[in-house]
């Protein structure tokens, strides 16, 4: 059914190609040319959007602010000049055929900006003003700046409703995760629809080995280059993202990659040094006696594990071109070692983007990114046999690890030893990734335009692992020694149609019609090879001499088609609706196709006024959207089957999953309701906007009886709220010709709740305490309780002066006993909510100072405020066989101080999960940096634009009361389960089970251009 639609729709778009609309007379034309600039400081502009009214001709200023467009109709024409950050200017140039106008153009600092042009969620290129949801955008100034690895990292910070969380500090931009506007789907994980120059991206961050069970080291965009990128847009609602269908539930990032310029090359040279380092040490208990009084020597193992790491960055690019042709051609290598010894990251990558000038009429873009990246990883997290971390939690700080006559003694009572896991384990990973697309743009008239897009991401993911015998604890084949190779090929492609006419009505009337078709295919196969019992000086799996294997292919299908109709009066108010009609291979038929329709309204009440009040709009919207199971659950309508072999002979029995023959998506309905408005001649811009968005059909494992001979069946199970509000003011505080200040502040605040349930609530990530609960927020922290008193709210302790645990008979006896002893029924339950991990609102504070045109000073803070953290990491701390927390010494001090606990304090709660509750609220510097610009007329004559040093800084300071590493760390990293996981939703969150820490980081950079 789908391959005859895709090629029905193929065959039209053909036919659309070949109208008589070819036959139109081509008019003479011109070139128009310039520069554009900061009329502040003079100095040219990169990435500013010049563009002909009335046309569809447009270009991007290069590095130094220069621009040429070709092919324009002779006469008097506009141009306008927009760039974020800058009022948009116009100017009147005239035309002739065959010759070039020059308009240079010299933009002013603004705050607010309504006529910035975007294309995510509205299908074709619209002017913010006429789009009736909140559109975030992000420029490649605002990316080079924050002096970032990925990014993801690069956008921290700088977006409103946007929850960016890095989970860990391993190299290469660790875990990153991206939660736009709350958890909005358990099975889906967090992390919203990527699209790099029209190509839909795979961001998953899954395990091809347990480095972690469910912990997640690194996410796949980090694979690309914050250089090469033009600019970012982010719809954060299905109110936006409707067009998107049922992928977009979790909202919607596009990256566009730069274009290059017209005139002779321009290269551009960027070296970057950097120095990464522990921001601080975990306290452990290093009491120089023991239980006994004895004297006991004590190791601090974390300057053994942790090191300063160096790294360095190469980029070089060249852009160019004439007026048929404009080229953008990168190369970069990116060579980061981990503060974890043993760990590093090496990433090189070429890109080459094209854009040909087939005739007057049809354009075609052409977009090529080769990423190969090479990771040297280590186990934390969850894995405690041959992990780092879980290693240094559990094992006792009395215990030397140094290694005798080169062998490295074990711990005496879990896992491994943390200098032998450096030293000999092994975790090489390689990942060779090609993201690249091809568009054809076809105006046969000026206001109608048609739009071909065909994109390719190819990842070939090699994950290896070498455990050497008898390097952990036990009488587990691990023992043996282990070796894995598991390789994974992740396809998807892509197409997109899309055609727009603007009709031309008369009067102050407005209107543009607007459809496409999208569809995606993606293909996963996934071949894993394993060995234990190692040869004692084999590494491969070969040297094994017990073997597993396994294969795995999955194949997803995706096509959508869409509709969109634009009205516009008198250049104030906009309206527009929309519906896409989609369907997705995973769902049953009889629900396969959906619609997700949308409708928009934006009225601009006041635009460029001079005065107190110079702009205002409002805005609302409300649209539909969906999310889709990933790759784990692709077959869930149907039983499936596991091998089970017999005897040397095959077998099959059915998994303990139900097929659900019903299974549909899930379905988000939002709406929104915004304002943006400027004040005080552009100096400052505020935007508003309020959400309220509801998730029906949630998508889970309900419990089945085991007499149906299965236990569970993938099925909508309830319902979920998200509402908020989203704010961010900029402001231009000084704008003189030696001296410029601005600043920007953000504050989101969001209001998670599970609305309803169709099964028992349920643990969310097994073998963790928190839950998915009516009424409360999604992913809550629930569990045992450390009694109190009803009465006065005091601490119940027995006669050693220790906690009673709520859900132990031995504390609190029976229920009669229970009352007596409390005083009343306020410990009635054996578990309730101790916590929750979401936070109550989430803010940023950055500001830019620009003195005599060359130094330029930055500083960014962020911080997330209210939720709580269960600090796992402690607690492995305070367990009987490590005893190596800094409260444990108390137990070790002699009787008479009164700092002295009773014996057994610190394993007493180890049954209170209360009691492991922390604040996780933090303030943190994320970046500064300070800029200078060499520009001496000995600099010039080699570099015309002069030298720029950036000495920065990242992660350097954290306010918080958190006793861990970092509140920022997050156990289960940036999806929704991992390795062998199927008890794991994208809202667990809050969990510190040892993490990677984040790193302080110091970099010096150097750019040039010539």
């Amino acid at each position: 059914m789908m391959p005859t639609l895709v090629r029905r729709g193929a065959i039209l778009f053909a036919i659309a190609f070949v109208t008589p609309f070819v036959l139109a007379a081509q008019a003479a034309t011109g070139t128009v040319s310039g520069r554009i600039t900061d009329a502040s400081i003079g100095r040219g502009l990169p990435d500013v959007q010049v563009t002909i009214a009335g046309t569809r001709i447009g270009a991007i200023t290069g590095s130094n602010g220069e621009y040429t467009l070709v092919g324009v109709p002779v006469g008097s024409r506009t141009i306008t000049a927009r760039r974020i950050g800058y009022q948009a200017t116009t100017r009147t140039v005239d035309v002739v055929s065959g010759a070039t106008a020059t308009a240079d153009v010299a933009l002013n600092v603004s705050a607010v900006n309504l006529s910035e042009v975007v294309v995510t969620g509205t299908g074709t290129a619209t002017e913010k003003r006429k789009v009736g949801t909140s559109i975030a955008t992000v420029d490649s100034a605002i990316i080079s700046r924050a002096q970032a690895v990925t990014v993801d990292q690069a956008m921290q910070g700088k977006i409103p409703g946007a929850q960016i969380t890095q989970n860990s500090g391993s190299p290469g931009g660790g875990g990153i995760s991206v939660r736009l506007r709350g958890v909005n789907s358990f099975i889906s994980g967090s992390d919203p629809l990527y699209i790099v120059d029209g190509v839909i991206v795979d961001n998953q961050s899954g395990q091809l080995a347990d480095l972690g069970i469910r912990s997640n080291p690194q996410n796949r965009l980090a694979d690309l280059n914050p250089s090469d990128i033009e600019h970012i847009e982010i719809i954060r609602g299905a109110a936006a993202a409707a067009l998107y269908g049922s992928r977009a539930n979790n909202g919607v990032v596009q990256i566009f990659t730069k274009r290059g310029n017209l005139g002779r090359p321009h290269f551009t040279a960027t070296t970057r040094w950097a120095t990464s380092e522990l921001r601080e040490q975990q306290p452990f208990n290093f009491y120089p006696f023991d239980v006994n009084g004895l004297p006991s020597a004590r190791f601090n193992y974390q300057d053994d594990i942790f090191h300063r790491a160096p790294s360095w960055e190469q980029n070089l690019n060249v852009e160019g071109g004439n007026d048929q042709t404009r080229y953008f051609i990168s190369g970069n290598f990116a060579n980061e070692d981990g503060i974890m010894r043993s760990t590093s990251s090496r990433r090189s990558g070429a890109r080459i983007n094209l854009q040909q000038q087939l005739s007057p009429k049809l354009v075609a873009n052409v977009t090529s990114n080769y990423i190969s990246t090479n990771n040297q990883l280590q186990a934390f997290g969850e894995q405690n046999d041959y992990g780092i971390m879980g290693s240094l939690f559990f094992a006792p700080t009395n215990v030397d690890f140094r290694p005798v006559n080169g062998i490295y003694p074990l711990p005496p009572a879990l896992g491994t030893n943390p200098l032998l896991a450096i030293a000999r384990i092994r975790n090489p990973q390689t990942v060779e990734r090609f993201i690249g697309s091809t568009k054809f743009t076809w105006t046969p008239i000026s206001n109608l335009l048609f739009d071909y897009t065909i994109g390719l991401d190819n990842v070939g993911f090699e994950q290896r692992q070498f455990v050497p015998r008898n390097a952990v604890l036990g009488t587990a084949p691990l023992v043996t020694g282990r070796s894995q190779s598991v390789f994974q090929n992740n396809r998807v492609i892509n197409q997109d149609g899309v055609t727009s006419y603007t009709w031309g009505t008369p009067g102050s009337l407005d209107m543009r019609t607007t459809g496409g078709f999208n569809y995606t295919a993606q293909r996963v196969r996934l071949t894993q090879a394993s060995a234990n019992g190692l040869a004692p000086v084999g590494e491969l799996v070969s040297a094994g001499s017990v073997f597993s294997a396994a294969q795995t292919d999955v194949q997803l299908r995706t096509l959508g088609f869409y509709g969109q109709q634009e009205v516009g009066w008198a250049d104030k108010l906009f309206l527009a609706a929309a519906v896409r009609y989609d369907a997705s291979s995973t769902f049953a038929p009889s629900e396969r196709w959906q619609a997700f329709p949308k409708f928009s309204a934006s009225y601009v009440a006041l635009d460029s006024r001079p005065g107190a009040i110079n702009s205002l709009r409002v805005r609302s919207a409300i649209g539909w959207a969906g999310s889709q199971p990933g790759v784990l659950n692709a077959y869930s309508q149907f039983i499936s089957y596991t091998q089970l072999p017999f005897a040397g002979r095959p077998g099959f029995v059915n998994d303990v999953t139900f097929g659900n023959p019903d299974l549909k998506n899930e379905r988000a309905r939002e709406w929104e309701l915004g304002a943006d408005a400027g004040f005080l001649n552009g100096r400052v811009s505020a935007e508003a906007t309020y959400y309220d968005r509801v998730v029906s059909d949630l998508l889970f494992f309900r419990p089945l009886p085991t007499s149906t001979g299965f236990s569970r069946q993938f099925f909508p199970i309830g319902s979920m709220s998200n509402k908020g509000i989203e704010l961010m003011v900029r402001t231009t505080n000084l704008d003189r010709p030696n001296l410029s200040w601005s600043s920007t502040v953000t504050y989101s605040h969001n209001k998670n709740l599970v609305d309803s349930l169709t099964i028992l609530d349920f643990q969310s990530a097994g073998g963790y305490p928190n839950r998915i609960r009516t009424g409360e927020p999604a992913g809550v922290f629930y569990g045992s309780y450390a009694a109190r008193n009803c009465l006065t709210g005091e601490f119940l302790v027995d006669s050693l002066g220790r906690y009673r645990r709520s859900n132990q008979t031995a504390d609190m006896g029976n229920a009669a006993q229970r009352v007596a002893i409390s005083g009343g029924n306020c410990n009635d339950s054996l578990n309730h909510v101790i916590g929750d991990p979401n936070p109550k609102w989430m803010g940023s504070f950055m500001n830019e100072i620009t003195i005599a045109k060359k130094l330029r000073l930055r500083a960014l803070l962020d911080g997330v405020f209210g939720n709580k953290i269960m600090n796992l990491s402690t607690r492995a701390q305070n367990a009987g066989i490590a005893s190596n927390s800094k409260t444990y010494e108390r137990e070790l001090l002699p009787y008479g101080d009164p700092r002295k606990l009773p014996p057994t304090w610190n394993s007493r709660t180890q049954g209170i999960f209360e009691y492991w509750i922390e604040d996780g609220t933090f303030v943190k510097l994320r970046e500064l940096s300070a800029s200078y610009t060499l520009s001496g007329l000995g600099v010039q004559r080699v570099f015309r634009d002069g030298v720029d040093l950036t000495l920065s800084g990242r992660n350097l300071y954290v306010w918080t009361d958190y006793s861990g590493y970092d509140p920022e760390i997050n156990l289960f990293g940036t999806n929704a389960g991992g390795l062998q996981s199927v008890q794991t939703t994208a809202a667990d969150r809050g969990f510190d089970f040892g993490g990677y820490p984040i790193p302080r980081i110091w970099s010096l950079s150097a750019r040039v251009s010539f």
